[in-house]
């Protein structure tokens, strides 16, 4: 059995995936409190102790308003930290499984245009920038995958789709943002992409992971309630509309669509976002 040093393995993907790779895997999870991934020498001393085939980073900062007022604690965690593990991670020649996201790349294409792998990032909000640090301190492992996702929701965690749940308990409509465009992803799908990428061993790099096909907040909240037989109406607001309403929220990408031929070309198929989120209620709404 491999042996895998999962790190952030309490939160909403960690905890699913941990659930998962215990099956298949020798899985050392680590969580804020048994391992501070900040500590250089924590992290060194906690992977020659583990001697890991795979490391794989679930542990971010996501607060992306947070992160806004917080950059220093952000850069830490989502940067830094990144290094940390890298240079372990080369050092006992393990193979690094990092999770990234669409937010380093600025969304301003035109939506007809989506983002491919090579095309160079140019992050507009703290998150980004921070993350963008993350993935080039991710390289110095040598042997690595970097994962972009994007609109990730799952049954452990505090997420959108739950959010319009429990909006649509205590509110006869609801209004979302109309104009950001992207893929909504099942943390089930980025556990099936993260198995498929230990199993294949592809050619290292960056990899856009994300559910197939593209739409809107407010497209997918319409979604949300009709595959949950909900009857709360959605009413469409702009970015600058929500922004009136939020002034102290950071800017969101209007464009977050990402090509997922890349991972196509090796064999790994993402399933259609509409059949997650089908998939998701039937859990969620047990």
């Amino acid at each position: 059995m491999k042996k895998v040093l999962l790190i952030g393995s309490d939160g909403m993907l960690g905890g699913e995936l941990k659930e998962r790779l215990e099956k298949n895997y020798d899985v050392t999870p680590t969580t804020l409190e048994t391992l501070d991934i900040c500590d250089r020498d924590a992290v060194f001393n906690k992977v020659k102790e583990v001697n890991p085939y795979f490391i794989i980073n679930c542990a971010a900062f996501t607060n992306v308003d947070a992160c806004e007022v917080k950059e220093d604690l952000a850069l830490a965690v989502n940067g830094t930290a990144v290094g940390n593990i890298a240079e372990a991670a080369k050092e006992n020649n393990s193979t690094f499984i990092h999770i990234s996201t669409d937010y380093v790349f600025p969304g301003n294409l035109p939506i007809e245009q989506i983002y491919t792998e090579n095309m160079k990032p140019n992050p507009v909000s703290s998150y980004g920038r921070t993350k963008l640090v993350g993935e080039e301190n991710c390289k110095k492992a040598g042997k690595y995958y970097i994962l972009r996702t994007a609109w990730l929701y799952g049954i452990r965690g505090k997420n959108f789709v739950k959010t319009m749940l429990n909006a649509s308990k205590t509110r006869d409509e609801v209004s979302v943002v109309n104009d950001q465009h992207g893929s909504p992803t099942s943390t089930t799908t980025l556990c099936n992409i993260i198995e498929q990428i230990m199993e294949k061993e592809p050619e290292y790099g960056v990899y856009h992971s994300t559910n197939e096909g593209f739409t809107t907040w407010y497209e997918f909240t319409k979604k949300i309630y009709e595959f949950a037989g909900i009857k709360t109406k959605v009413i469409p607001l702009t970015s600058e509309q929500y922004k009136e309403l939020n002034p102290d929220s950071s800017d969101r990408p209007k464009n977050s669509q990402l090509s997922k031929e890349k991972l196509k070309k090796i064999g790994i198929i993402p399933e259609n976002y509409e059949d997650a989120l089908k998939e998701y209620l039937k859990e969620e709404l047990k």
